[in-house]
């Protein structure tokens, strides 16, 4: 087990990530897998991967579901809370993984990697800052290489979390750099009465 703490804080002007764990405000957790993720898993579509990496991983049972699948599991988050609680996941399971308090925007990975599994870490960071994370998710995986990406839509401003216009994904998740499927996006529903819009993005 690699637990790795980053005394940098990540995009400073953002929010507290660890004081909504400790007030318990923390609606994006659903508490078990996303539909998403068993759709997709139930498609055959996680077939051949050896090395993921979920970032802002929180509480979610993604990266152990992974691990049990045989793949080299990478998990990060920005909240001491969630890292710990991804830890002892983990160990509790008798499996490995390497788990990382960091800021997403700087970290990099030892090697790239197969596979990206984001299904809050977008949608939290301000919309400002997301040229500069797609650009890190496009350096962390390998020539086709897949992100499987859950798009928030909230239909207003603000957030966190915030909204993921299709449109807007296709701006920052440019055809030069990625190849979008051309099947519609796997829609499921999420808590206030939100939707995300699961797409599977394969690095050029």
């Amino acid at each position: 087990m690699n637990i790795k703490n980053n005394s940098s804080a990540p995009y400073e002007e953002g929010p507290d990530w660890q004081r909504r764990y400790d007030e318990n405000s923390t609606r994006w957790e659903r508490g078990s897998l996303n539909p998403a993720f068993g759709y997709w898993q139930k498609q055959g579509a996680f077939a051949g991967i050896a090395s993921v990496i979920v970032p802002g991983c929180g509480r979610s049972p993604e990266p152990l579901a992974f691990a049990n699948m045989g793949a080299n599991v990478t998990a990060l988050d920005f909240a001491p809370t969630a890292v710990t609680f991804q830890k002892d996941a983990f160990v509790n399971a008798g499996l490995e993984a390497q788990i990382e308090a960091v800021d997403v925007l700087k970290w990099q990975p030892r090697q790239p990697v197969d596979a990206i599994y984001d299904q809050t870490c977008l949608c939290a960071l301000t919309p400002a800052v997301w040229p500069d994370y797609t650009d890190q998710l496009y350096r962390w995986l390998k020539p086709g290489g897949r992100a499987f990406m859950l798009f928030m839509q909230t239909g207003k401003e603000g957030g966190p979390p915030f909204h993921c216009a299709l449109s807007h994904m296709r701006e920052i998740f440019d055809e030069t750099h990625w190849q979008w499927p051309d099947e519609p996006p796997q829609e499921t529903d999420h808590s206030n009465e939100k939707v995300e819009l699961g797409v599977i993005l394969t690095r050029r």
